[in-house]
C-alpha cells in the first residue's frame, strides 16, 4: 500500500461515522432537499429516465421548488445551457465553517479535450434538443468534463450533465466516466408558474470522497446551485 493510500484511508475511516442527512432547509425556505442512499427509499419511476437503475449509487440528492418567472421557456432553457454564470457561486462550506467558492470556473467546451472555453449556445426557437460539452473547477475534486443534454418543449425544460472523464485528485482516481449526473428540471404549472427539481447521482470510490466533501457538504452544495437557479429565474415561492 502507497503512503498515499494509507494516509487516505486514515482520513476516510474518521468519516466513515457521519451521520445520514436526512433533509435540509431554513424555516419558510421552500426548497426542499432529499438524500437517499439506495434505492429502496423511493420509487425507482421518479428518477430521471436516464439515470443508471442497475449501477448502485453512492450518493442520490433531490432539491425541488416552486418559482415565479417572468421568463419564457426559450430563456429559461437558454439561462441552464450558461454555465459559465456558475463560476465563482459561493456555499457553505462544513469543513472550512464558513462560504468558499464552490465553481473556480466553469464554461462550454467546443469539444470534450478542448482548453479554452466557447460560447454558450443561445436557442432561437422550440423545441429544443441539443447535445454540447462543459467543464468545471471544483472546490474539492479539480477540473470536471461533462457531456450535457438539453431538451426544451413549450411547457417543459430538462437539463442532464454526466462526466465523460475520470475524476482525480492528488494522482489518485476518485469517480469514473458516468459518475456524476446531474439532472435540471422545470416543468410549467400556468403561464409565469414553474416546479423545478434537481437530482444530483453520485457513485464514487469507497470512502475516499468522503475526505474532500462530506455527505453534509454536497448537502449545501445542492442547495447553492438550486438557489442560483431558482434566484436567477424568478422569486422562490
Amino acid at each position: 500500500m502507497t503512503r498515499q493510500w494509507a494516509l487516505l484511508l486514515l482520513f476516510a475511516g474518521c468519516f466513515s461515522a457521519l451521520p445520514a442527512v436526512a433533509a435540509a432547509g431554513n424555516p419558510g425556505d421552500s426548497l426542499h432537499v432529499e438524500v437517499f442512499h439506495n434505492l429502496q427509499e423511493l420509487r425507482a419511476d421518479t428518477l430521471p429516465p436516464e439515470f443508471p437503475r442497475h449501477r448502485p449509487f453512492k450518493l442520490l440528492l433531490r432539491a425541488r421548488g416552486r418559482v415565479q418567472s417572468r421568463l419564457s421557456v426559450l430563456q429559461i432553457a437558454d439561462s441552464l445551457a450558461a454555465l459559465q454564470r456558475l463560476a465563482g457561486l459561493q456555499y457553505y462550506s462544513r469543513t472550512e465553517k464558513k462560504r468558499t467558492t464552490l465553481f473556480k470556473a466553469s464554461a462550454v467546451l467546443a469539444h470534450p479535450a478542448a482548453r479554452q472555453a466557447a460560447r454558450a449556445p443561445v436557442f432561437r426557437s422550440l423545441p429544443i434538443d441539443t447535445t454540447f460539452y462543459f467543464y468545471q473547477i471544483d472546490n474539492r475534486l479539480g477540473r470536471i468534463i461533462y457531456r450535457a443534454t438539453l431538451h426544451s418543449e413549450h411547457t417543459r425544460v430538462r437539463f442532464l450533465a454526466q462526466n465523460v472523464a475520470p475524476v482525480s485528485k492528488w494522482g489518485i482516481q476518485l469517480a469514473e466516466i458516468g459518475d456524476f449526473i446531474v439532472s435540471v428540471e422545470l416543468r410549467q404549472r400556468a403561464p409565469g408558474d414553474f416546479d423545478f427539481c434537481l437530482w444530483q447521482w453520485s457513485r464514487f470510490k469507497g470512502g475516499i470522497l468522503g475526505i474532500l466533501v462530506q455527505e453534509e457538504s454536497f448537502v449545501h452544495r445542492l442547495r447553492a446551485v438550486a438557489g442560483f437557479y431558482l434566484e436567477k429565474l424568478g422569486q422562490q415561492q
